[in-house]
């Protein structure tokens, strides 16, 4: 009885272990099966993704399916050889040449009457600006009258004595006092009427009846009043400073080049100007002057002559401005800025470099950037590179 009981247990223990080995074998099928699915699905969506691969350090390889270029709207193009220049960002002002700029002032002074003028007023060349009053002006017109018509006088009594001595009938100190006396009167006539036309009092049509105290104060240029500095009533002392004015007959562009980039410059170099305020809208001008010398701030003055007339017309002297200086233009090859993908320190470009059914095959090439311009990037590649070759121009910065 003993011995059957023992058979039985040995039988449950069996059966037991067994059971527990099954599940243990279930357990692990299960576990592969959801493993092996896990991978197909996992395989499945790797052969859909942009696939790359490293050879090494310098190169990678891409491949772009067909879909994905068109899905990404990606576009090819090839390497342009352009004339390009390196451009300087400079800064400047409207400026007008120094002929262009006039001070009026009084010669003599005077009190300032008929003074009508306002800043920014259009003046023309030779209108009367305001009027000086000064009696003084009343007594140089009079010596004036008084002296030249006591010349025809001395200048007949001087030839008399001349004729006189030449007969010894005279003595030569009588053709010397006479001869003094004309020449000294001829000068006072000169100086008078010098004076009289620094005061714009026209000697030819001055006579006893038109003496007056009034002086007019014309303008020497055609432009406009930039400043005023006296008013109706006030007395202008001689030399005082009374307006200020400008001509935009001709102005310039002024641009401020550091000491650096001194060397740089040539007479005929073009310049894109804007306004900072406006950049889509520019211009452009020449340089027609560099500075000698450089200031105490390490800068050189450059003048530019604007090329179009009526853009220099719309110029406001005093304008800022800022501008692009276009260097000794050189030869590169050009490819638009988005074909240029940065990876950490270097900048690569994608070249194809296989088509098949599936896709393309693009290979990164390292190049070395350049100048920029409108869109434009100057590159140079590390390797030699076929000027037929097609390069992604849009969508590689998403690929690498």
């Amino acid at each position: 009885m003993a011995a059957a009981a023992n058979h039985f247990r040995i039988n449950l223990s069996y059966l037991l272990m067994k059971s527990r080995i099954i599940q243990s074998l279930l357990s692990y099928s299960l576990l592969l099966g959801i493993l092996s699915w896990s991978s197909c699905g996992q395989n499945q969506k790797e052969s859909d993704a942009i696939q790359v691969s490293e050879a090494s350090e310098e190169e990678q390889s891409v491949f772009l399916t067909k879909e994905q270029f068109q899905t990404m709207k990606m576009e090819w193009g090839q390497l342009e050889t352009r004339i390009f220049s390196e451009e300087l960002s400079l800064q400047g002002m409207v400026r007008v040449p120094v002929e262009g700029m006039q001070d009026i002032s009084a010669y003599f002074g005077g009190y300032v009457s008929g003074l009508t003028l306002i800043e920014g007023q259009a003046v023309n060349r030779g209108q009367v600006l305001f009027y000086l009053e000064n009696p003084e002006f009343v007594r140089i017109q009079q010596d004036y009258l008084e002296t030249k018509s006591q010349l025809a006088f001395l200048k007949a009594e001087y030839e008399r004595q001349e004729t006189l001595y030449a007969e010894q009938i005279a003595a030569q100190k009588s053709l010397l006092k006479a001869q003094a006396d004309y020449e000294s009167a001829r000068a006072k006539v000169a100086s008078l009427k010098q004076q009289l036309g620094m005061i714009n009092i026209d000697t030819e049509k001055l006579t006893p009846e038109t003496i007056r105290s009034k002086a007019p104060v014309t303008s020497p240029i055609s432009g406009f009043v930039e400043e005023i500095f006296v008013v109706p009533g006030a007395f202008l002392p001689a030399s005082g400073r009374a307006l200020s004015l400008l001509s935009r007959s001709h102005m310039h562009v002024e641009l401020i080049v550091f000491e650096k980039d001194a060397m740089k410059l040539r007479m005929g170099q073009k310049v894109r100007i804007s306004s900072p305020d406006s950049r889509e809208t520019s211009f452009e001008a020449e340089i027609y002057v560099i500075g000698q010398s450089v200031n105490q701030e390490r800068q050189l003055m450059v003048h530019a002559h604007v090329l179009d007339p009526e853009i220099e017309r719309s110029l406001v002297p005093g304008m800022y401005l800022e501008a692009k200086l276009q260097l000794d233009p050189q030869e590169g090859q050009m490819l638009p800025s988005t074909a240029v993908v940065e990876q950490g320190e270097k900048n690569y470009i994608l070249v194809l470099s296989e088509e098949n059914d599936r896709g393309f095959e693009l290979e990164a090439i390292e190049v070395e950037l350049g100048t920029e311009q409108d869109g434009m990037i100057q590159v140079k590649p590390l390797s030699a590179i076929d000027q037929e070759k097609k390069i992604l121009v849009k969508g590689a910065f998403s690929l690498l």
